[in-house]
């Protein structure tokens, strides 16, 4: 028998549970090997719980997992970054394969983890840290196989888009839109994460590392969330023919790398403007391909825990390469310096020039590079690039 121990048994530990479940008679019969989740890693296992364990144990310590030699695999669904390192980090030194969907880890991590793994010649997983219950990391390690990956640009949280696909469809205000995001529980009790960029930088971190074959910090990535935008600013947008999202992009020139996470008003003709409610969306541009793109549930309980367990068929299967998927190009960050126009909503008149006066506090820019136009922001103003 093939053994599993899942760590954590929230939102995302239940859904890989009850996937298992209902997966678990085909992959044995394709594998030709009995499987099964035997131990879950929480914080207290005296805490009554009324939820299905499916006959695994409750325990506490990662000790008593760690020392089985019938556990090969920990499939890590704390949401902790502490104790999500700790334990990927034991369970790989232990040639344990390890699967994670934990993205704020691996931003920190990557690196240390993959080489790590690459060591211990076990597999170190994540399609679910990234693109929730849409593949990308899979996808991305053949893309790069065949050719030179140029650029990327997505939309990679699917708690963002909802938000602003729900301000835009049904003019509700953004407080309003947040707290049902979290009802729904598409956003944590504290969303800053979601809606302050952060998640999403975290994402195209591991993305851009991957996809150009050299280390990038989430410092590299300038950063604005989506914390200033207001009804108004996407009703106005929309009547002007965009929508808005809070857009991923890196972008490589003779190793020069330029990466940022912002709000953008996007037209009817693009791709990523179709992508509404708690869709993520993603393209990749290359030397041999002109663009590849994915879109999927982004947000959500069965879409993460769905990636999980495809990661996990991808161990037990042997389907993947177990080398680290990194490279070790020495890559030049430069701050995001694409020129676009920007609807502007500011209390102070600003010193850049005006195409376009909207009324007394709204205008739109001429072309100016993202970089300078963040330094010369007044405090307060929303910023939000047009594209064409």
């Amino acid at each position: 028998m093939i053994g599993i121990a899942l760590a954590g048994y929230g939102t995302v530990g239940q859904g890989v549970m009850d996937l298992f479940q209902k997966r678990k008679e085909s992959i044995q019969k394709r594998l030709g090997k009995k499987i099964d989740i035997c131990y879950i890693l929480v914080r207290d296992s005296r805490k009554k719980r009324d939820i299905d364990l499916y006959g695994a144990e409750l325990v506490c310590d990662i000790k008593k997992i760690l020392d089985d030699d019938d556990i090969k695999i920990l499939i890590e669904a704390t949401g902790d970054i502490t104790l999500g390192y700790k334990l990927i980090k034991e369970a790989l030194t232990k040639k344990k394969h390890v699967i994670t969907a934990n993205k704020a880890v691996l931003s920190l991590h990557l690196e240390e983890l993959s080489a790590l793994a690459e060591e211990q010649d076990v597999y170190l997983l994540y399609e679910a840290s990234v693109g929730g219950g849409m593949p990308l990391i899979k996808p991305l390690q053949d893309l790069s196989l065949h050719g030179e990956i140029r650029s990327l640009r997505g939309l990679l949280s699917g708690s963002c888009n909802y938000v602003l696909s729900k301000m835009r469809i049904e003019q509700i205000p953004y407080d309003d839109v947040l707290e049902e995001a979290k009802n729904l529980g598409f956003l944590e009790a504290d969303p800053i994460d979601d809606v302050g960029g952060f998640d999403t930088r975290r994402k195209l971190r591991i993305l851009a590392t991957l996809a150009f074959r050299g280390k990038i910090e989430e410092d590299d990535i300038s950063l604005e969330g989506i914390t200033k935008i207001e009804q108004e600013d996407i009703s106005r947008l929309f009547q002007m023919g965009y929508a808005v999202r809070l857009v991923a992009q890196a972008f490589k020139e003779n190793q020069c790398v330029q990466a940022t996470v912002h709000p953008m008003a996007l037209p009817i003709t693009d791709f990523l403007r179709s992508i509404d409610k708690a869709e993520n969306g993603v393209e990749f541009f290359g030397d041999h391909f002109i663009k590849v793109c994915f879109q999927g549930s982004g947000a959500g309980r069965y879409p993460t825990a769905h990636a999980m367990l495809s990661d996990l068929e991808d161990v037990l299967f042997s389907l993947r390469r177990k080398t680290s998927p990194l490279g070790s190009k020495e890559l030049h960050i430069i701050p995001y310096q694409k020129k676009a126009r920007y609807y502007v909503r500011s209390a102070v008149p600003t010193l850049f020039a005006i195409e376009e006066q909207i009324d007394e506090k709204v205008w739109i820019t001429t072309p100016v590079a993202h970089n300078v136009l963040k330094e010369n922001l007044p405090e307060g103003a929303v910023a939000i690039a047009i594209g064409e």
